[in-house]
């Protein structure tokens, strides 16, 4: 992979309104609140970047076709030299993370809605790599879609072909991924796994080679509707704990039908109910539920200028309220994440 320091020198000393400008000129489209770290370059025939998303210091990408979406971001020293280059909205790629390697015309990378690539993994895209919507790829994970070094007329063994890993799936920290693998979705994998071959939907797969000993999601826990409300009723308390750890002085009310966080000196409340009760909404800035907000109810709250979350199914809408980050970013910690379109 040939790093691009000339461009990224001339290109990437500048400031970011003047990048912004030299990369419409040359017909790339770019969102509102798009940052451009210092010293970050992309090389592209075609380019296009949502609002608010950005790319950080010393990155580059280089790529015929370059498509991020909104919202996401690409850290600081992470390198991607590749064919086509997609990252869905919601995204995440953090440091010193490359993707890149021996090319062909197939050469891509498509990653899908809410997904996070952790620091010093490598992806090599010399056959096409998917990663759909809510993957998690852990730290120093490899991804590989060719494995040759040996002469192949001798005998020894060459492989080229893509890998697939489909929603939901997350590999915690050194796993290696063969070529022609495809994980199933909402699988689990072991850490320092190595998958050599396909992995069924909704299982658990550990060791090296890969093997399943889990399948049909037989090894998740089921929750009551009661444990669920106490599930996120704890992890309201620990972000309470949480937010005075970030020095925001901060009151918790907890009872039978609510949960009520106050941050004092900047007037602003978090209410927690399993149900929304409409009547009790006076002075509230941030309202979670456990369950369904109707559309009806989303524009009563929009209405009144309240910020919502709805647990069970995901949802919300963009806010740049810094506490709505803060808690969003919160429940993530658990797995929990929000569709915002």
């Amino acid at each position: 992979m040939a790093v691009p320091i000339a461009k990224m020198i001339i290109i990437g000393i500048l400031p970011n309104f003047l990048k912004k400008m030299v990369y419409r000129l040359n017909g790339a489209t770019i969102g509102k609140n798009v940052k451009f770290g210092i010293l970050s370059y992309v090389s592209f025939e075609k380019f296009s970047i949502g609002d608010n998303s950005s790319i950080g210091p010393l990155s580059f990408i280089k790529a015929k076709t370059v498509k991020i979406g909104k919202r996401s971001k690409i850290n600081m020293q992470v390198a991607i030299d590749t064919v086509e280059f997609e990252l869905d909205n919601d995204s995440t790629i953090m440091e010193q993370t490359v993707i890149g390697g021996m090319m062909t015309p197939r050469s891509s990378i498509k990653i899908g809605k809410r997904v996070k690539i952790f620091p010093f993994s490598f992806l090599n895209p010399t056959e096409p790599i998917i990663l759909e919507d809510d993957v998690g790829i852990g730290g120093a994970n490899y991804l590989f879609t060719h494995g040759s070094w040996q002469n192949v007329l001798d005998g020894f063994p060459v492989s080229f072909g893509p890998i697939t890993i489909k929603k939901g799936v997350w590999f915690p920290w050194r796993v290696f991924v063969m070529p022609n693998v495809t994980v199933g979705e909402y699988s689990t994998i072991g850490a320092g796994s190595i998958i050599t071959k396909n992995i069924p939907a909704n299982s658990l797969a550990v060791g090296s080679p890969a093997k399943v000993i889990s399948v049909d999601g037989n090894y998740l826990k089921t929750f009551s509707i009661e444990e669920k409300n106490n599930i996120v009723i704890d992890i309201l308390t620990q972000l309470s704990e949480y937010l005075t750890f970030l020095n925001y002085q901060n009151i918790i009310v907890v009872n039978d039908d609510y949960l009520l966080i106050t941050l004092t000196k900047e007037n602003f409340k978090i209410k927690y109910q399993m149900n929304i009760n409409y009547s009790e909404l006076e002075s509230i800035n941030l309202l979670i539920s456990l369950n369904v907000i109707t559309i009806e109810s989303i524009e009563i709250l929009k209405n009144k200028g309240i910020i919502y979350l709805g647990v069970l199914n995901h949802q919300s809408e963009y806010s740049d309220n810094p506490f709505w980050k803060i808690v969003i970013d919160f429940f993530s910690r658990w797995g929990i994440r929000f569709y915002l379109d």
